[in-house]
């Protein structure tokens, strides 16, 4: 058993490695590989994996992930202009409330003011104070 499982070549079921470029492999007469040789590969595996594509009955495919295809075509902004709407009638529809919701804190505030200097003008006292009301 363990010669068996010494034998399985491992790194091809334990990681997937690109598929290597024939270009890269020099033979003794050609010239070294450079540093823009590999950071074209690098170019070249990156696109193929944003590139995607998958054969269907014979036919190539390209296809990608919807968040790619939202992010490159900015098509999300319709939506960020529509939550924006949402927010500026929210604070809007606040700022209205707490404006006159202190309009009437007020008001009643000068009504009960103008009673007690009414009151005080009379000189009530007791239940004659209360016979005071809304005017």
């Amino acid at each position: 058993m363990l010669r068996i499982i010494q034998r399985i070549p491992t790194e091809r079921y334990l990681c997937t490695l690109p598929v290597k470029n024939p270009k890269l492999h020099r033979t003794k007469d050609q010239r070294d590989i450079t540093n823009m040789d590999l950071l074209e590969e690098q170019i070249r595996i990156k696109s193929a994996e944003k590139n995607r594509e998958m054969t269907i009955q014979g036919q190539k495919v390209k296809w990608a992930y919807r968040s790619e295809l939202v992010g490159r075509h900015d098509l999300d902004k319709n939506h960020r202009n529509t939550w924006m709407a949402y927010l500026i009638i929210i604070l809007v529809g606040f700022g209205a409330f707490v404006t006159v919701k202190s309009q009437v804190v007020m008001g009643r505030r000068q009504e009960m003011d103008a009673r007690e200097a009414l009151r005080k003008e009379l000189q009530l006292s007791g239940d004659d104070r209360k016979k005071i009301g809304v005017v």
